[in-house]
């Protein structure tokens, strides 16, 4: 630790603002550059997917990147501020539109911070305590390139940088790899139920659905207990997988008390009422918790028949379109009316059909799960060498020790 020096932000980096595109341009359009957004940052840092946002427009082209860049949110929807100001790297090969309110990284000063040191330092209790408590607004927080400059903390020499971010970031690169297994095995699956039921036409729903569908009206819990876990609106993800572990646990008498109503289980599924509205998760094998607000639980009656019809028709571009009519306009916010879940449609089929199909897709959908329970593990311990490695009370020898035994 003596070789570490303090170090203000504001000399080292810039933080600058994206562009305001107008929302008239705004398209759904998955082979144009996506609009990034703040649901392109996941709880604890990094980049995930998000619902497709292309923009149809003139723009400056500055604002045009072209993958790999290092970026910041400093807008959260989120009382909590969930994601404020944490970092991403955007994937490479991939095309994005610089969005406002995102802001893009550089580092100004490379003989002093490492950018990819950076990107973990803005996971650290003292930065996010730092971003938290100097953030402005109540229901939306913001932070803006200023306050981020304004944080000082203490780093290691450049070479430590970079060899704690080699560490850490060899985790995120195996779980950026499945990932990629994981949705190209959803891909796969997709593209199957398109093939097979893509002409049908929309039918009166399964009695399934209508029949297992239940709303959690709950306030968020005051007594905190560990094993209990809830989960939120910012654990489902756009891809239709569960972001990590529930993030907020509760008390053993409350989690009994949700968890009679609706306790999560393999091949049950959520869909969420606001927000990202119509997002579905299907819950994978080894994840429980009871759900939390704002979200649907949808939990098949015929699973050896139909659970992975009923995942891919969640997320068919029919089934997305009649949620999208669905939704109703609120004064604070649009919603999709818990009432009006059990009554989507899904593409007309028979029993032999949706088991046949179930019998192909399940084992793709399994081995998706493998993949995510192997992230877990590696989320885990990137997340206990995090604070260790940061504060240097871990070297990065020992650390890389710790990092192998899980795959890294």
């Amino acid at each position: 630790m003596s070789e570490w020096k303090p170090l203000t932000l504001r000399d080292v980096i810039t933080v600058k603002h994206g562009y305001a595109f107008p929302g008239a341009g705004f398209g759904v359009d998955e082979t144009s550059p996506q609009v990034l957004t703040p649901a392109n940052f996941g709880l604890g840092g990094g980049f995930q997917s998000s619902k497709p946002k292309s923009f149809a427009g003139d723009f400056p082209p500055e604002f045009l990147l072209s993958g790999g860049e290092l970026v910041v949110t400093m807008t959260d929807l989120s009382k909590a501020g969930d994601t404020l100001g944490f970092a991403a790297r955007l994937p490479r090969g991939q095309h994005f539109l610089h969005n406002q309110r995102i802001g893009l990284i550089r580092v100004t000063a490379p003989d002093q911070l490492d950018i990819d040191f950076f990107h973990y330092l803005t996971r650290t209790d003292g930065y996010r305590s730092h971003i938290l408590g100097t953030a402005s607004g109540s229901t939306v927080k913001h932070t803006s390139p200023g306050r981020i400059g304004d944080f000082t903390t203490d780093v290691p020499p450049l070479l430590e940088q970079q060899a704690i971010a080699e560490v850490l970031g060899a985790l995120d690169d195996n779980i950026a790899a499945n990932n990629v297994l994981v949705e190209r095995l959803l891909a796969v699956v997709h593209a199957e139920f398109s093939r097979r039921f893509h002409d049908r036409s929309l039918n009166v729903p399964l009695g399934a659905l209508a029949e297992v569908v239940d709303c959690l009206h709950s306030k968020k819990p005051e007594r905190i207990a560990k094993g209990a876990t809830l989960m939120q609106l910012n654990n489902i993800r756009d891809d239709g997988l569960v972001d990590r572990v529930a993030k907020y646990s509760i008390s053993a008498a409350d989690y009994a008390e949700w968890s009679k109503r609706f306790e999560t289980r393999a091949w049950d599924f959520v869909i969420t009422n606001v927000g990202r509205i119509g997002a579905v998760a299907r819950i994978p094998k080894g994840f429980t918790a009871a759900l939390g607000r704002n979200m649907t639980g949808i939990r098949p009656n015929e699973l050896s028949a139909s659970g992975s019809f009923i995942a891919a028709a969640l997320h068919s571009r029919a089934v997305r379109r009649e949620v999208d009519e669905r939704t109703d306009a609120g004064s604070v916010m649009n919603a999709l009316n818990v009432r009006s879940v059990p009554l989507l449609r899904l593409q007309d089929s028979t029993h032999a059909e949706r088991s046949a199909f179930h019998q192909f897709a399940a084992p793709l959908y399994e081995s998706a799960d493998v993949a995510l329970v192997s992230n877990t593990s590696l989320a885990a311990t990137r997340d206990a060498l995090l604070p260790q490695l940061m504060s240097g009370k871990l070297r990065v020898r020992d650390a890389e020790a710790v990092a192998s035994s899980v795959g890294a």
